[in-house]
């Protein structure tokens, strides 16, 4: 190991994000702590292996992205890089989890082709929330399509008044977020958090969450980003 890979490996061990290197072949040479707790394995467990074997990364079509001499791979040593990407990665229990991967050159001495760090964090999360918002909104799309649409208020006097705490809640309603979720993100109760729902529905003259959601972004109470 050169001093310069040592100086890597040693920095890559204190990142808080999951880290591997490989070298051109593919063949992974370093795995940090952050890396094991997001997909379980040791360094033991990995060091010597190829990355494709490790991860079987496929994309949101279920399209196999990590594999022998992979185009991203392939492309960085070229130096045309792929900024960052979402896989879905094995983990050593074999459950699915969702990762968010940046990859970089690391350059050698003499010339040599560079070793390729992958820094990654686990955005399983967030996948499902992401798709969870998605089915809202086609299910609200839906009720639009087929349902009477919702009464438009007659003058600015007749708009919704919504607290800024209604406001925020809905929001978090938006994203799928359950009564107890909402609590904890807000640090209050979940009776509370019932109760500003409760409210909400009342104000809105709906009498759900999805058609409150629906609602709400047709009349831009709440932005769909």
């Amino acid at each position: 190991m050169t001093e310069n890979a040592a100086r890597l490996f040693t920095a890559l061990a204190q990142a808080a994000d999951g880290a591997f290197v490989i070298d051109e072949n593919q063949t992974i040479l370093f795995w940090n702590r952050a890396a094991q707790d997001i997909l379980g394995f040791t360094a033991d467990e990995i060091v010597g292996r190829k990355c494709w074997d490790i991860l079987e990364g496929r994309d949101e079509l279920s399209r196999l992205v990590c594999h022998y001499r992979c185009r991203i791979v392939l492309a960085t040593l070229i130096g045309n890089g792929v900024a960052n990407y979402d896989v879905r990665a094995h983990t050593k229990s074999g459950e699915l989890r969702w990762i968010n991967v940046s990859i970089l050159p690391f350059p050698t001495a003499n010339g040599a082709a560079p070793l390729i760090v992958h820094l990654f964090r686990d955005v399983t999360e967030k996948k499902h929330s992401e798709a969870l918002i998605r089915q809202i909104l086609d299910a609200a799309e839906q009720l639009r399509r087929h349902s009477a649409p919702f009464p438009a208020p007659s003058s600015r006097a007749d708009q919704v008044r919504l607290t800024q705490r209604e406001r925020e809640i809905l929001g978090l309603l938006a994203q799928g977020l359950s009564t107890r979720d909402i609590a904890r993100s807000l640090s209050i109760s979940q009776a509370t958090a019932r109760n500003h729902i409760q409210n909400i529905l009342h104000k809105l003259r709906v009498n759900n969450r999805l058609q409150a959601v629906t609602y709400a972004l047709e009349q831009g109470l709440i932005s769909k980003g």
